[in-house]
């Protein structure tokens, strides 16, 4: 299986976006997930990751509120992903990731109101990534980062209800072990939805530091013939989730999971195939 390994450029915090993909280079992964800033010129972004021949894996967007019970802030956070598409096809991405507002962690006390606006506005998303020919993978989050789709089957019914093969799942490992009952099984119910895999232990530090069976998770994929990207999102331990930087040498922490984790990745993958 010829599988791509990436990670997530924003966890190397605020250095620059050429040192952050000099790190990916040196660390060894096939390609990123870049940060959907529309300020970015995707030329200039396409010139660096091409000078350290790095693929765009997937791109992550901004933090918007796409089921806001705001008709203002809701439009703008769908026009938000409207224009991500076209920067994203610009940039020459396959796909673009879909989530709810980090931090956001109740709705506006009428739950099948928030669910309608969520699908309605994944709808008009998705109508253009068709257009495109671009995928949409929405990222399950946990409870403590937003109130809406938190589990592999709250994904599958919002793909059900928007109706397009151009919407997957994207499923995070230490999401999953904060509100899956068995992440491995979450996987084998995404199936062939799952349309991006991002790998941390339950900690989000590297692989084998924390307690989450990831190997049984790499089992679980190559069961139902998962193909497309892992990519590694990992952070140094320290306060305030929302942050890469910590105090010390966090950036040399981050870069020494990811080497370390990217090695038995790739052994386990290897050790599946051969099966």
């Amino acid at each position: 299986m010829n599988r791509d390994y990436g990670l997530c450029l924003w966890t190397f915090g605020d250095i620059s976006l050429e040192e952050k993909c000099k790190l990916a280079k040196e660390i060894g992964v096939d390609g990123v997930e870049v940060q959907g800033d529309l300020s970015q010129n995707p030329a200039i972004l396409q010139a660096i990751l091409n000078k350290y021949d790095l693929k765009v894996l997937s791109v992550t967007p901004d933090n918007v509120d796409i089921s806001s019970a705001d008709e203002k802030v809701r439009s703008r956070a769908v026009q938000y992903f409207l224009d991500l598409l076209d920067w994203a096809q610009e940039l020459g991405a396959k796909r673009i990731c879909l989530h709810g507002d980090v931090g956001k962690t109740q709705g506006s006390g009428d739950l099948l109101k928030d669910w309608e606006l969520l699908v309605n506005s994944s709808k008009v998303v998705v109508r253009k990534a068709d257009e495109l020919g671009l995928e949409v993978v929405f990222e399950v989050l946990n409870r403590y980062e937003n109130h809406q789709i938190v589990t592999s089957k709250e994904a599958l019914r919002l793909i059900d209800e928007v109706g397009s093969e151009n919407i997957k799942v994207l499923l995070d490992a230490y999401h999953m072990n904060i509100e899956e009952a068995c992440p491995i099984q979450a996987l084998k119910d995404a199936g062939g939805k799952l349309g991006v895999y991002h790998i941390a232990d339950s900690n989000r530090q590297g692989v084998g530091d924390g307690h989450s069976d990831l190997e049984g998770q790499i089992t679980a994929l190559h069961e139902f013939g998962y193909e497309g990207p892992i990519i590694m999102e990992m952070v140094a331990a320290g306060p305030n989730p929302f942050t890469p930087v910590k105090d010390g040498n966090y950036l040399d922490i981050v870069v020494s999971y990811y080497k370390e984790s990217l090695k038995q990745l790739r052994e386990w993958d290897a050790v599946k195939v051969n099966v």
